[in-house]
This record gives structure tokens, C-alpha cells and sequence, in this order.
């Protein structure tokens, strides 16, 4: 069988389409097609540092990409990445014509049945599916509430895969109560068992830190709760807060506080080393549509590691209340983030077995498998 994968840029970031095709590449075909754009870019440094690394990425490209193994070796021969000179005003007529003509032209269509699997909606309207292929829909985001999308938009497209595609999937029981019942089906994420649950040296960037480590990573992005961590940060001054990921939004009140360490986004095969030694792995989140809606893969490599977890309260945590703290306010937070760093350490070990053995039946071979069977072709 072969996938046609409309995705983010490869290796961007580890997102939950790029784990699942590591592993179904191990036996399907796969064509990878980077990020197209859910929004038009404006005037500013972060859209002009994006469109410099997307003509980057097009002049570079290779027919062939190597894939950054982890635990799995895959197979190389299966599996291309490639850019395309497409242009991201999909709401202009003009601009999705020829943005379907340059998909056209690749010459990734022959005799074969194809798999389209689209996590993007806008690339709904690149492709022109025979009676032979398949659309798949990949939603792992509330695209109406995601921070970063042109809502607008894509409202239109996303409507259009929705009516077009023979198969949903979906990441949380909000995201399926907006589907059509007769074509989605639930698939949460997974995680790399073999990454997170390998014992790791410590990172070099927390040799330095005597205090207990309470850790997040992630973006820095609008949906942490700022006032939470100030109001964590603040308190709580013998503990430090650990912060590992791309600055989006403005966090300079929290990161001028001593006890308050930012790293920049690292490798996601470094993580590990990160979230297995410090005290507190914590998801600080907002309550919001975006968050409400969401299963952040960080969760489920969180439980893996077993560093115990301290949560504000969404819907994706619920299944796991009795391993997971889960908070209702900002001091039911801070005192849950007490009692997981006072632990005796019988206590962390046995916490750490328990919530390593919930993440068994969560591994992206797993998940990928999953998809193999219900869409028959394994």
C-alpha cells in the first residue's frame, strides 16, 4: 500500500503523524509531503525566518531523506520527503490551481492505490482522489481553536476533507463528537517505549541545579498558564523550574526569576535524558478549547519516563486519575507539585513502575499496527 502523507515539515518536530509513519514505513510505502501552510504569513520575524527555512528546505531537498531512528530501524527504501513550491493563500481560486499543479507534476500517482492521509486540511485541495484510493483525515487539533492557524481560513477546507474523507481519526472524544459517527474512529497518541523508558544520563544542562527540579517541555506558547507558573516560580523559591522549549509567546516576568532556567528546544531523543531526572514532570495548561480538545504527546512520554506528574485538569488526563495529580486551581497545583517532590525514594521507584506499565499498551508500533487493521490492508 502506498501513503501520501500531508504532514508538518519532516524532523521539524516529533509530531504524532511522524512517529506512526516511522513505523508504517517499515512496511508501506510512504511519500512525504512537508507542511503546506494553514495560514498566510504577514509581515514579522517569525514568519520571515519560516518562509526563509521553507526555500531553504526546497533548494536542499533531496529525493531521498533519511529517517533519525530511535529505537527502530526503518526501512529507507519506503520512504521520501519532499517540499513542494506551493503557496499558502489557499482561500485565493488562483493560487490553489496552481498549487494542485505543482502537486500534479510530481508523478507520485501510478496504477497503485493510494492512502491519502491528510493532517493538513488545506491539502484537501491538492489532490484529486480515484475510486481506487482512500482519504484518510489525521485530526489531532481542534484547527478552529489551535493557536497559529489562520481559522478563517481553514474552516472551509477542513469542512471539505470532513465530507471527502473515508476514514477519521481522531486524538479525544470532544474532536469525535464534531465528526461524522460512521467515519471516526479513536486513535490517541503513542509513545517511543524504547526512548523514554531506557535509563539516560543526566542532561548536562541540569548538572548545575541543586534544588529540586520541576520540568516542562514544550513550547512556551499561549496556552501555559503564565499566572500559575509565576505563582509556582514565586512560592516555591528551593525549587527550580526547568523550561525546555521555543519561546512564542512574552514569558520574560517568569525567566527573570533566579530560580526560573529556560533551555531552548532540544532533540527529541535528549528528552529523556530531561524528564527521567528532575523531580516534577508538570502540564500547566490553560483551560481552553485548544486544551480541552487536545492529547498532548508529552503525556504519554511523560508516563513512560515515570518521573511522577502533576496536571491542571483537561479531558486527556482523566483515564489516568489514580497515577496522575491532577489539579483543579493554582494552589491545589503547587501543593500536589509538594507532595510529588517529598516522595520517599521506595515511593518514587514504585510510582515510576506503575505509571511505566500504563504506557505498554501505548507504543506507536502499537498504534500503527491499529491503523493497519481497520484500514484493512495488513
Amino acid at each position: 500500500m502506498k501513503f501520501i502523507v500531508f504532514g508538518e515539515d519532516w524532523q521539524s518536530h516529533p509530531s504524532s503523524t511522524q512517529h506512526l509513519f516511522k513505523q508504517l514505513a517499515q512496511q508501506h510505502s510512504v511519500i512525504w509531503i512537508n507542511s503546506i501552510g494553514m495560514r498566510k504569513p504577514r509581515l514579522r520575524l517569525v514568519d520571515v525566518k519560516r518562509v526563509f527555512n521553507k526555500l531553504k528546505s526546497l533548494l536542499l531537498s533531496t529525493k531521498k531523506t533519511a529517517i533519525n531512528r530511535t529505537a527502530n530501524k526503518i526501512n529507507d527504501d519506503n520512504f521520501t520527503a519532499h517540499t513542494l513550491a506551493v503557496l499558502p493563500w489557499h482561500d485565493n481560486v488562483l493560487v490553489r490551481l496552481f498549487n494542485k499543479w505543482v502537486f500534479q507534476r510530481q508523478n507520485f500517482i501510478d496504477d497503485e492505490p493510494i492512502v491519502y492521509w491528510l493532517s493538513v486540511p488545506t491539502a484537501i485541495s491538492l489532490i484529486a482522489p480515484r475510486e481506487q484510493d482512500k482519504v484518510v483525515y489525521y485530526c489531532g487539533d481542534d484547527f478552529a481553536a489551535l493557536a497559529g492557524v489562520d481559522h478563517k481560513m481553514v474552516a472551509p477546507f477542513e469542512h471539505e476533507l470532513i465530507e471527502k474523507a473515508d476514514t477519521i481519526y481522531v486524538v479525544s472524544e470532544r474532536l469525535a463528537n464534531k465528526m461524522p459517527t460512521h467515519k471516526v474512529k479513536m486513535l490517541s497518541h503513542g509513545v517511543d517505549l524504547a526512548l523514554f523508558t531506557t535509563q539516560t544520563a543526566k542532561a548536562s544542562e541540569l548538572e548545575h541545579i541543586s534544588k529540586p527540579i520541576i520540568g516542562f517541555y514544550g513550547s512556551l506558547n499561549a496556552w501555559l498558564d503564565k499566572a500559575l507558573l509565576l505563582k509556582l516560580a514565586k512560592e516555591r523559591p528551593y525549587y527550580q523550574l526547568v523550561l525546555i522549549g521555543h519561546l512564542v509567546e512574552d514569558f520574560q516576568e517568569l525567566l527573570k526569576l533566579q530560580n526560573v532556567t529556560h533551555i531552548g528546544a532540544v532533540d527529541h531523543q535528549r528528552l529523556a535524558s530531561f524528564s527521567q531526572h528532575w523531580q516534577v514532570s508538570i502540564l500547566p495548561f490553560v483551560d481552553n478549547d485548544q486544551i480541552r480538545a487536545c492529547d498532548p504527546l508529552k503525556l504519554k512520554e511523560y508516563i513512560a519516563t515515570g518521573t511522577p506528574i502533576v496536571t491542571t485538569r483537561f479531558a486527556a488526563v482523566d483515564p489516568y486519575q489514580e497515577t496522575i495529580l491532577i489539579a483543579d486551581n493554582h494552589q491545589g497545583f503547587i501543593e500536589r507539585v509538594d507532595y510529588a517532590v517529598s516522595l520517599s525514594k521506595s515511593d518514587f521507584l514504585n510510582w515510576r513502575a506503575n505509571q511505566s506499565l500504563l504506557a505498554h499498551n501505548h507504543s506507536w508500533q502499537a498504534k500503527a499496527s491499529l491503523v493497519c487493521k481497520q484500514l484493512r490492508f495488513c
